[in-house]
C-alpha cells in the first residue's frame, strides 16, 4: 500500500436519518493529496479501504458468445457532464452513453479480481431488474488488464448472470472519470448527464435504491 494512504476515510451522510452505507472496497494505488482532490470533484461520499490496479493478470479464459460485453471503443471528455465513451455492440456497430441520455445512469467500475465487486453484484442485477423499466440504466466497467482480457471478461459475465452492458475500460476512460482509485466505484449520472453521486468501495441494494429513487421520474 502506497506511502500516505489513509486506509480508511469516512464519508458524511448526504441526509438527515438516512441509514449508514457501509463500504469495501480495493485501491487501485496510493492516493496523493493531489489526485484525492480531483477525485472528490466527481462528488465521492466514502473512500474507503481498496484493491491494487496492478493486480496479476487473470487467467486465460475461452471465448463465450455474450452481447453484451465489449471494449471501448472511443473517450471523450465533457467539463460539464459525464464523460462520453462507446462501444460495440454485438452487430458491430457503435453505440455511444451519449445515446442513452435521459436515463438515470449508474456507471460500475469493477474487476473479476475484486473480492468486493463480485459481492456487490448481486445488488446490481437485481437493481436492474427491478428498476430497469422505470428508466435505470446501468453499465458495468471492467478495469481487468491482459491479453485475453475480452475473453474472461465475457466468461464471467455469462457465469454470473450479468444482464447489463459490460464494457472493458482503458487508461483513458479511468482518467476521464477522474482516476478511478480504487474498486468498486459507482457512479449515479442524472438524466441531464451530470454526476450527482459518487461511491467508492461496495454498496449495498438499499443504499443505490436510496441514491436512484428521488431522481427516477
Amino acid at each position: 500500500m502506497g506511502k500516505g494512504f489513509d486506509p480508511v476515510l469516512r464519508g458524511r451522510r448526504r441526509q438527515k436519518g438516512r441509514a449508514a452505507c457501509l463500504a469495501h472496497g480495493i485501491p487501485l494505488m496510493s492516493i496523493s493529496r493531489a489526485s484525492l482532490i480531483s477525485t472528490v470533484l466527481f462528488g465521492i461520499t466514502l473512500l474507503p479501504q481498496g484493491c491494487r490496479k496492478n493486480t496479476p493478470q487473470s487467467q486465460a479464459g475461452f471465448v463465450r458468445t455474450v452481447s453484451n460485453t465489449s471494449e471501448v471503443a472511443s473517450v471523450t471528455k465533457r467539463p460539464d457532464r459525464v464523460p462520453d465513451f462507446s462501444w460495440k455492440d454485438s452487430a458491430g456497430a457503435t453505440v455511444s452513453y451519449e445515446a442513452i441520455r435521459g436515463k438515470v445512469t449508474l456507471i460500475n467500475f469493477w474487476a473479476t479480481w475484486c473480492g468486493p465487486c463480485k459481492k456487490e453484484l448481486p445488488a446490481l442485477v437485481e437493481l436492474n431488474k427491478e428498476y430497469g423499466a422505470r428508466g435505470l440504466k446501468i453499465i458495468g466497467v471492467s478495469a481487468d488488464r491482459g491479453a485475453n482480457i475480452i475473453d474472461d471478461v465475457r466468461a464471467f459475465v455469462r457465469d454470473n448472470g450479468i444482464p447489463y452492458q459490460v464494457v472493458v475500460s482503458n487508461d483513458e476512460l479511468e482518467e476521464a472519470f477522474g482516476n478511478i482509485r480504487a474498486l468498486p466505484t459507482s457512479f449515479i449520472v442524472n438524466a441531464e448527464g451530470k454526476i450527482v453521486e459518487t461511491f467508492v468501495g461496495a454498496r449495498d441494494k438499499q443504499c443505490f435504491v436510496q441514491a436512484i429513487t428521488t431522481r427516477l421520474k
